[in-house]
């Protein structure tokens, strides 16, 4: 369902249930948001839950709108047009982070009838001065339909006020009008047969095949100007660090000195500097179906281009026909044997910028990568397969088997993983939805044994009561459908989510003993609570996490860190360029201003990294840029679905971006060092 949100006033922890946020929000069953869906949201957390008012109003263009939030430690109000919406008694916990003012988060930019304009936030936090914004459109010399791309750039330049102490009262007033956004359809066809938007006129944009071969030559000239760094071995181990541990071929890790290393098959200690989704040949594809019109030109569904188109990409079977325009560039540059000279390449990029190898989402042979394995096809309870049923679990040992029989002896294999981030949170509605389920799964079954035996100590009498149930027996619990109480459904929770990633990690471990398990790439703040962190940890060799943020780790995360007596490995980091829109990418939620400043911050975060004692290395996510319509999944007339960001190291057409990669080569060049530096002071 297409979402949009956008914060007027917001500092919150939506995880831990604290702080507040004041919001326009609308969620469409359409491809666009329609003022007619569209209301006003305020959100206080307690600490514990969440508390909603939310209201609406007559909306027309051009008049002017008058919102008023007050938060207390009592109460909370809210105000549109000087008519109360409503009242919410209750606490208040306050959030320590940045104060967002005019922030469109990036899980909810679909595209909207309208946008905001003319707008003023005034907060004022007890009795101190009111902070005043005036929020007025930006990048006003982007032309319009470069805008088109980003829609937020009509709604404002968003602030981040760090050092905000949320003292309550806390008083909200905003004054907007609404204003129509222009027809994007005006401007079709955006994207030309590069994939480049037509409407960027940039000194580098490539505008026949003659600019892609000439620029390979001049690459090929860097390269071998660059050169090959000599002082690591295949595997990424560095050879002048003075110690080397018994080769065994594979990568494991030990600690030394208090500092957790990576050690390679050679024997070598390790910091690994990784790279995900390389080559990527043909990933990711843009949707094509319903939106034919915005591109000028499209490859032809048959012969040598076919393989460049895909249906479903992403299983969403809805008939939705994909494109990788990408590819097509490959070919051009490289002619009918692009496929091999662009994993050649690819090859060579990595080991003279510096990297270790590949990190995950694909892989190059006979070089380091971290596959992650999947669970297609095995039956889920919920959301994920019940490990307490012998069926279920037979059928998901041997797919995993099926996908790590071929690389059990492989040294190139840096570690295995399963799934990844929040698919594989247990949460609690998941839990819920467990204990409602008809009949008695192994699963609903295991749950109501651990309650029983251990929170009610086998009363059932106590148990029943507590949960708002009549069972005289155990089987009557068994096929009841049952509401615990909030801690109980925590700790059932936790107790699940315990037995399902220990079930994985011991029966990955049995099938292949030698390899390391990284979990399953959890992100701090996407999941239930911090317990998600302790159990992701508890059951893995090393702790692989996806962190995109400002720096590698802030105080938070240290506390996190420190948690845990284990090595830690960043799966997914990146600063995607966004240039105020100039360029039609989107921008992340943690960006960059261009190339050059992508490059200083992967140069302060990497050194922070490598001085930390338990984290082992980290990888950039990714190797190529997103298409600018849209990665999806999805389908429909809208100019961009899903992801669109410059995430990469190269360029749509695949030219590197030399700039950035020359300050992370310098860096990738120096880590092991650093690392052996900081573990000597």
């Amino acid at each position: 369902m297409p979402s949009h949100r956008y914060h007027f006033a917001a500092q919150f922890d939506w995880a831990r249930r604290t702080g507040f946020y004041l919001s326009l929000e609308n969620d469409s069953t359409e491809p666009i948001c329609r003022l007619d869906t569209l209301r006003v949201a305020m959100g206080i957390g307690d600490g514990n839950a969440w508390r909603f008012i939310v209201g609406s109003a007559d909306w027309d263009w051009g008049k002017t709108f008058a919102l008023r939030a007050r938060i207390t430690q009592q109460t909370a109000s809210l105000w549109i047009n000087e008519k109360l919406v409503g009242e919410s008694a209750g606490a208040v916990a306050a959030h320590q982070g940045a104060l967002e003012v005019g922030v469109t988060p990036v899980w909810a930019m679909a595209p909207t009838q309208y946008y905001v304009t003319a707008h003023r936030v005034a907060i004022r936090a007890g009795s101190g001065k009111p902070l005043e914004f005036a929020l007025g459109a930006f990048a006003p010399a982007v032309p319009e339909p470069v805008r088109m791309f980003n829609p937020e750039t009509f709604w404002g330049l968003p602030v981040y006020r760090r050092g905000f102490t949320p003292a309550f009262p806390v008083t909200i007033e905003v004054t907007f009008r609404l204003a129509p956004m222009p027809d994007w359809k005006q401007f079709q066809p955006y994207i030309d047969r590069y994939g480049q938007c037509r409407y960027l006129q940039t000194p580098d944009k490539v505008r026949r095949d003659e600019d892609l071969r000439r620029s390979l030559e001049e690459e090929r000239r860097l390269l071998k100007q660059w050169g090959t760094p000599t002082d690591y071995d295949p595997y990424g181990g560095y050879r002048k660090a003075g110690w080397r541990e018994i080769a065994t071929g594979f990568y494991r890790v030990v600690r030394r000195d208090g500092f957790w290393w990576l050690i390679t098959p050679e024997g070598n200690p390790c910091f690994y500097l990784g790279v995900c989704s390389v080559p990527a040949l043909n990933w990711e594809k843009t949707p094509v179906s319903e939106r034919e019109a915005i591109f000028e030109w499209l490859p032809p569904r048959e012969g040598k281009t076919a393989e460049l188109w895909g249906r479903d990409v992403w299983g969403e079977q809805a008939g939705t026909d994909y494109v990788c325009l990408h590819a097509a560039n490959l070919m051009r540059r490289f002619g009918s044997d692009w496929k091999k000279q662009s994993i050649q390449l690819a090859r060579q990029r990595l080991l003279t910028w510096g990297f270790s190898g590949v990190g995950k989402w694909d892989r190059l042979e006979n070089f380091p990568h971290a596959p992650v394995l999947n669970r297609w096809g095995i039956p889920t309870l919920v959301r994920h397969p019940d490990i307490f049923d012998p069926v279920i679990q037979a059928q998901f040992r041997e797919h995993l088997r099926r996908q790590i029989e071929p690389y059990r002896n492989s040294s190139w294999v840096l570690g295995w993983s399963l799934g990844n981030e929040y698919d594989e949170i247990v949460t609690r509605e998941e839990t819920l939805q467990i204990l409602r389920l008809p009949g008695a799964p192994a699963g609903k079954r295991a749950l109501i044994d651990f309650a029983l035996e251990n929170l009610y100590r086998n009363n059932l009498s106590r148990l029943s009561a507590a949960w708002n149930l009549k069972a005289r027996d155990r089987s009557a619990l068994y096929t009841s459908q049952s509401t615990p109480p909030d801690e109980d459904v925590e700790t059932l929770r936790r107790f699940l989510a315990d037995r399902y990633y220990a079930w994985i990690y011991r029966t990955v471990k049995e099938i292949d003993p030698n390899h390391l398990y990284f979990g399953f790439w959890v992100v701090p703040g996407w999941w239930e609570n911090e317990e998600d962190w302790m159990l992701s940890a508890r059951h893995c060799d090393v702790l692989g996490y996806d962190l995109y943020a400002p720096e590698f780790a802030d105080n938070r995360m240290k506390q996190r860190l420190s948690r845990i007596d284990k090595p830690v490995l960043c799966g997914e980091f990146s600063f995607p360029p966004y240039h105020d829109g100039a360029r039609a990418y989107g921008r992340y939620h943690v960006w960059a201003k261009d190339e050059r400043e992508a490059g200083e911050l992967y140069a302060r975060w990497v050194g922070d990294a490598a001085q930390h004692p338990a984290c082992v290395g980290v990888m950039w996510f990714q190797y190529r840029d997103q298409p600018l319509t849209g990665r999806g999944p999805g389908r429909g007339n809208v100019l961009v679905i899903g992801e669109h960001y410059a995430f990469g190291l190269v360029d749509f057409t695949d030219r590197p971006k030399w700039e950035m990669l020359r300050r992370m080569r310098e860096v990738n060049l120096k880590a092991a060092a650093i690392r052996l530096q900081t573990r000597m002071k």
